[in-house]
């Protein structure tokens, strides 16, 4: 079992916290934040914390800088992880990038691609054979339907319906 740290301490990074929690999966899980007393260390601090036996996902809420952090994290060998809540349909069949995460109530379907750090949030759907390029936040209760492709960066707001193609 692994450390996870992850990176933001703000709403998002409890959500992480909490479901991370529920997987039991990790032997301590620790924040890495510039700006809060919970967390053990500041985000540019991280190479202090990338051990063998540490893992990183980065809960940042703004698309841009989550995945320019995450491309950081990798390009010093961090392990930075997804997340799929036990709640959450993912196909066997889907290719799910790194340091996304897949909250609960989410369906991603069959032959869909999700690229690096995005977010498919509570309830949302990403229907068959679509591809959600880096860094997309899917909101609450959003439909992806069949046969699109997601800009890189793009947020869909909560109970919006993408229509096919």
């Amino acid at each position: 079992m692994k450390i996870l740290y992850i990176l933001g301490a703000g709403g998002f990074g409890h959500v992480i916290k909490d479901m991370a929690e529920q997987s039991g999966k990790y032997k301590s899980i620790q924040f890495l934040d510039d700006n809060s007393n919970e967390a053990v260390g500041k985000i540019s601090e991280v190479n202090t914390y990338n051990t063998s036996d540490a893992c990183f996902f980065v809960a940042l809420g703004n698309n841009e800088t989550r995945l320019c952090l995450i491309n950081k994290l990798l390009a010093i060998n961090c392990d930075v992880v997804s997340l799929i809540h036990p709640t959450a349909y993912v196909s066997p069949t889907v290719k799910l990038g790194i340091g996304c995460c897949v909250l609960p109530m989410a369906v991603v379907n069959t032959d869909s691609i999700i690229k690096d750090g995005c977010i498919i949030n509570c309830g949302a759907v990403v229907d068959h054979n679509c591809i959600v390029n880096e860094g997309v936040h899917v909101c609450m209760n959003a439909v992806i339907k069949a046969n699109n492709e997601i800009a890189s960066l793009t947020k869909i707001e909560a109970c919006c319906v993408v229509e096919r193609g």
